[in-house]
């Protein structure tokens, strides 16, 4: 019998094929993933922020040996930043940064938080957390510092010079302990708050949601609007250099005579865009939360409410309306037909024959092309579709305050009065004393 031993050669032969095989799989793997991340439109990760993250770490407030009210010793107050969207996260900013400044704190400001972010299914990926001064640099700017008032400071900064904290927990269904019974109306919620953070307490954290929707909902809420109108915060309020280099790279298109931002000043308003008509209107899978709100007769939300802003005198509507004529009304409102689209751009331009052009945000892109296309064949010279001017990748988180900037420069806004990106642009436009009679609803 003839037995043939292997060679050592031959004994290392098949696990290095292997070896040789699972390494080309590793790199074909890599070839493809690079090959689909160079041809994919952007880039599967969000932006970093990097540059404004640092910004908000090197603000020159966050030094402890700063004299009080500033420094270790000085008087701060941080709020909870409820669950909400990018709309209602800035419009809690300022109210809090309000409340903040009226009771000569700092403000400790809290990121943007993005809820279901990160995960592999949804595309492109988004950020946990945005800093707040890419979405607006009134926190970071430091102009309290103008009127002798504390500047605001990072969440982060705050946990390190408060060691210690008075804690009030607003009373509500999330909190039905709480200690702290908050006034309905918004001027005596206002005040309430600033006695409270008049104490001597050098920091405080306020549990709970201190505007809820509820609230702001409420028409109880609308008497504190001449103290935000006049408040520092919203007459230094512009937005983060994020949202404004994207404005920039649109101007040529949107508004080429109009002087660009500059992205390192503080608080400048530059003038409307007389030319352009803002349309912020729904499609039909709005159909059922209109339908809902029609059942409640609801109010519009927030800052929506001014009276003297057209779309607001058949809302609520009268008790004794029928059921159907209800429902009909609200559909109108909150999600507007395409031929009551044309119909309105068509009476703005009668009325103000100054405009030219069109800036249309809606949620469904495919409509938005319907409506550009019936637009422009009824004479407009432009019609913008808001999510193909600003598409580039690095954008796409703030686009939303894109839109709200391009909104409340337009020279005549229709929105619709039950969201809050309507809210806020009604807000910015009435601290600018633009005239009720080109903030309107539909």
């Amino acid at each position: 019998m003839r037995i043939t031993l292997p060679s050592f050669s031959e004994a290392r032969t098949y696990p290095r094929s292997r070896s040789v095989q699972m390494r080309g799989r590793a790199l074909m793997i890599l070839f493809l993933l690079g090959l689909t991340y160079l041809a994919w439109p952007s880039p599967p990760l969000p932006p970093t922020y990097a540059d404004e993250w640092k910004r908000e770490r090197q603000l020159p407030q966050h030094n402890p040996w700063l004299p009080a009210p500033e420094g270790r010793d000085g008087r701060y107050v941080r709020f909870d930043v409820p669950p909400t969207d990018l709309h209602g996260q800035l419009q809690h900013a300022l109210l809090q940064h309000h409340v903040a400044v009226s009771s000569n704190r700092s403000f400790a400001f809290s990121p943007i938080r993005n809820a279901g972010t990160l995960e592999a299914w949804a595309w492109p990926w988004r950020n946990t957390r945005i800093p707040l001064g890419a979405v607006t640099r009134t926190a970071t700017s430091g102009f309290e510092k103008l009127a002798d008032l504390p500047r605001a400071v990072s969440a982060s900064y705050y946990g390190s010079v408060c060691r210690r904290e008075r804690v009030y927990t607003v009373r509500s269904p999330q909190f039905p302990n709480g200690d702290l019974d908050l006034q309905t109306g918004g001027r005596a919620r206002l005040e309430q708050l600033a006695s409270l953070l008049a104490g001597e307490d050098g920091c405080i954290r306020i549990r709970g949601d201190v505007f809820p929707a509820y609230f702001m909902d409420d028409g109880a809420a609308m008497d504190m609007i001449h103290d935000l109108v006049n408040s520092p915060v919203l007459q230094h309020f512009s937005f983060g250099a994020p949202v404004l280099d994207a404005l920039n790279r649109a101007l040529p298109v949107l508004a080429p005579s109009s002087e660009p931002y500059n992205l390192e000043a503080k608080g400048i308003k530059l003038p409307p865009w007389k030319h352009l008509l803002a349309l912020q209107a729904h499609s039909s899978a709005w159909e059922d939360k209109c339908r809902d709100l029609g059942n409640r007769s609801a109010l519009f939300v927030g800052f929506n409410k001014l009276p003297s802003l057209p779309g607001n005198e058949n809302i609520p509507p009268h008790s004794d309306m029928l059921a159907p004529a209800r429902a009909g009304l609200y559909a109108a409102k909150c999600a507007p037909q395409t031929t009551a689209v044309i119909a309105r751009a068509r009476r703005m331009r009668k009325n103000h024959p100054i405009l030219r052009a069109i800036y249309l945000v809606t949620d469904s892109d495919e409509w938005a092309d319907e409506l550009a296309r019936w637009l422009l064949s009824d004479g407009w010279e432009a019609v913008y579709v808001a999510s193909e001017v600003h598409n580039a990748w690095r954008d796409w988180e703030v686009r939303p305050m894109v839109d709200t900037e391009v909104m409340r420069r337009a020279g005549v806004f229709v929105g619709n009065g039950f969201t809050t990106m309507a809210s806020n642009v009604a807000l910015l436009r009435a601290r600018d004393l633009v005239h009720p009679d080109f903030t309107q609803f539909w």
